[in-house]
């Protein structure tokens, strides 16, 4: 092969590959154009899911605020003074709930007017408000079903602690300390004694301030 041969072989080989790199670089900037355009309209759609699924999520609490803040508070029938038999049926309720759940019930004890509580801090002139407070013994499922039929109670409760650990030694196993507010309206005999009780209070803190009074006056003497 001459030295012509070669020169015309090699303009022939950059001949074709300028042509190839013609033909390829507009694919490659399609190929390229396309492959941004899918990102963009991928993390577009992402964008719109996590909004609808906020969108859903604040629907969906709204609701549950709603529902909650709709329901009636229980009042007894029985005309009683007792605090604690206001609540009638409710006490039964919400442990029968657990057991009916396959909660094992550990420990319950009961609290009257526990401090903490919004409506013990506002309105306890007109409500009864009694804390029970159990050590439960289940599995998730066990839990998540007693908590939604907690929930969806008829009447206004509020699950106003939630402990919950695994077994030792099986961690499917979970114990939960749980406190759960029952609410009940006062009658008008409770409502009266608990307004006597507070004159009472009153009179007595002004007794109590009248005495200081009086012994200071004698001091000064």
């Amino acid at each position: 092969m001459n030295e012509n041969q070669k020169v015309m072989y090699i303009a022939i080989i950059l001949i074709c590959v300028a042509f190839g790199l013609y033909l390829i670089i507009p694919k490659a900037q399609e190929s390229y154009n396309t492959y941004v355009s899918i990102q963009e309209k991928t993390e577009k759609l992402q964008k719109t899911q996590k909004e609808v699924d906020d969108i859903r999520a604040q629907k969906a609490a709204y609701e549950r605020e709603k529902k909650i803040s709709t329901k009636p508070v229980y009042k007894s029938d029985v005309a009683t003074l007792d605090a604690m038999a206001s609540f009638g049926i409710m006490f039964e309720d919400v442990i029968q709930a657990a057991k009916y759940n396959g909660l094992k019930l550990r420990s319950i004890e009961y609290a009257q007017n526990p401090p903490t509580d919004v409506v013990v801090q506002n309105v306890l002139d007109s409500y009864n408000v009694c804390a029970v407070k159990m050590q439960l013994i289940g599995s998730y499922a066990q839990f998540r079903s007693y908590f939604e039929d907690i929930a969806n109670y008829p009447y206004l409760i509020n699950i106003d602690k939630i402990s919950i650990f695994p077994y030792a030694e099986n961690k499917k196993v979970l114990i939960a300390d749980v406190s759960i507010n029952l609410y009940a309206e006062k009658n008008e005999a409770q409502k009266q004694a608990y307004i006597n009780a507070k004159n009472a209070e009153n009179q007595g803190d002004e007794a109590v301030e009248g005495s200081a009074a009086a012994s200071a006056i004698q001091g000064a003497q």
